[in-house]
């Protein structure tokens, strides 16, 4: 096998892998809002569950999106060195806050109280991570859409479809998409 044809293969993994962020990611905001209508309609037990089910389903999401930060930083390294490793290392370091700390919420080691402050900047701190990376790749047109798909990624609700576009960004490198 070549170097080419490993690498390719690997970036096909990749693309897999962010898909499943994103399937779990999108399942996980379908159980956010069904907490909400619960929580409206007086189900308090009902809303807690469905937000628990939410959290877990972030808690691995997430992480999964690791494989897929690193090779969108390959991709734009050669245009912007110092900004695709910085965004990287943040998207990065978010992902492992928000996997932390939603663990640390799942298994009560934390109140919603406690976490729910630092988990909001962990996002923000991806979603930067993921706007940046999306614009050196748009500037450099290695990520055609990539600021668009980035400042929808950054979204908790857009996640899904960033991690879509990502994944068959990488999955197939040759499109344009």
């Amino acid at each position: 096998m070549t170097a080419l044809t490993r690498s390719a293969s690997s970036l096909g993994v990749v693309g897999w892998t962010v898909f499943a962020s994103g399937l779990l990611a999108a399942i996980g905001v379908a159980f956010l809002a069904a907490m909400f209508v619960a929580f409206a309609a007086g189900a308090t037990s009902a809303g807690q569950l469905f937000g628990r089910v939410n959290d877990v389903l972030i808690m691995v999401s997430y992480p999964l999106a690791i494989p897929a930060v690193l090779a969108l930083r390959a991709l734009v390294r050669p245009h912007a060195p110092v900004i695709g490793d910085l965004a990287a290392l943040v998207g990065v370091g978010a992902i492992g806050a928000i996997g932390v700390l939603q663990a640390c919420l799942v298994f009560g080691l934390l109140t919603f109280e406690q976490q729910i402050g630092p988990v909001s900047i962990a996002l923000l701190l991806f979603g930067v991570s993921l706007v940046v990376t999306g614009y050196v790749g748009r500037s450099s047109g290695v990520l055609p859409h990539g600021l668009r798909m980035g400042l929808i990624g950054a979204t908790y609700v857009g996640y899904p479809f960033w991690a879509r576009w990502a994944g068959r960004r990488l999955a197939r490198p040759d499109l344009e998409t």
